[in-house]
Formats: C-alpha cells, sequence, structure tokens
C-alpha cells in the first residue's frame, strides 16, 4: 500500500525540520561515485537493507522518477537536480510505511586533490504524525542506515575504482 507524501520544493532543504547528514571521504573521483549512484551500480553491496532499484522513466535527469525497495519499506523518488559529478538531489513522493510528511535527499560529490571526493549525503524531512511517536527511535534507525550505506559506498568505490 502506498501513501502520499508531500513531493517538497529543493527549498525545502533550507526550511526541513530535521536532517541526517553524513560526510564520508571517498578514494574515487567524484564523476565516478556519482555514475556508482546514478547507475546503481553495486547497491546491494554498499546500501544498506537495499533490495532493487526500478526507474520508472526512460531518461536519467532532472524529473526522472524511480522507485526503490529496501527491507523494510519502498519509496517513490523524483529528481530535482541532476549534475554529474557534482550533485543530485530528489524528493520522495510515496512510501509504503507513512514516517515522512515530506523528505528531500540531496548529495554533493566534492573533488578532494586529484582523485579523491568528499561526498556530503544529506536527508531533510519532516516526520509524519506516526513517526513523531517514535522519532527518537527511528531517527536512530535510519541515521544508523544513512551512515552505514555511506560508509559502504566508500568501502565499494575503493574496491571498485572503475
Amino acid at each position: 500500500m502506498w501513501f502520499d507524501v508531500e513531493a517538497a520544493p529543493l527549498s525545502f532543504t533550507e526550511s526541513a525540520p530535521y536532517r541526517f547528514e553524513n560526510v564520508v571521504l571517498i578514494d574515487a573521483s567524484p564523476a565516478r561515485v556519482f555514475e556508482i549512484w546514478a547507475s546503481g551500480e553495486g547497491q546491494k553491496d554498499w546500501f544498506q537493507d537495499f533490495v532493487d532499484n526500478r526507474w520508472k522513466t526512460a531518461t536519467r535527469g532532472a524529473g526522472a522518477e524511480r522507485e526503490v525497495e529496501l527491507k523494510l519499506l519502498t519509496v517513490k523518488e523524483r529528481f530535482l537536480v541532476w549534475e554529474p559529478g557534482k550533485r543530485f538531489t530528489f524528493t520522495i513522493y510515496g512510501i509504503t510505511l507513512p514516517l515522512v510528511k515530506a523528505m528531500v535527499e540531496d548529495i554533493t560529490f566534492e573533488p578532494v586533490g586529484e582523485h579523491a571526493t568528499r561526498m556530503t549525503w544529506r536527508a531533510h524531512y519532516t516526520p509524519s504524525l506516526l513517526m513523531r511517536a517514535i522519532h527518537p527511535i527511528g531517527r536512530m534507525i535510519f541515521g544508523e542506515l544513512f551512515k552505514n550505506s555511506a560508509e559502504g559506498l566508500a568501502r565499494y568505490a575503493k574496491a571498485h575504482p572503475t
């Protein structure tokens, strides 16, 4: 069963009441790290609890849509920003567990030296009424999921340079 989520605009990153932030140094170029994310390469290896990634549009880029299935839930995403090697941002507009009212994930890739990337992964959100009742526990669970996945991506990129 799908629950609607407010398809928040990019400006939500400035006004969201809550966010997670994970910053990792990755031993790969920004172009390579973006490619791993954008293509879904190795997600079962590096993204905690990942099951499947289904594109709903033929093209990739701003406006493209996909569904990402995790063990616990599935989300519908619409890309707001798609700047290869630099940034991509998407809003969640559907979810199978009513955990958030609005959510935008913003991932940036900054070069560090000649062959490394500082990836900053921010998830901005407003919890649903249901989630507010258990927010500290949910925040801990999802905070770990984002942290472990960011660290997993760093390990994956190092092990798969091309």
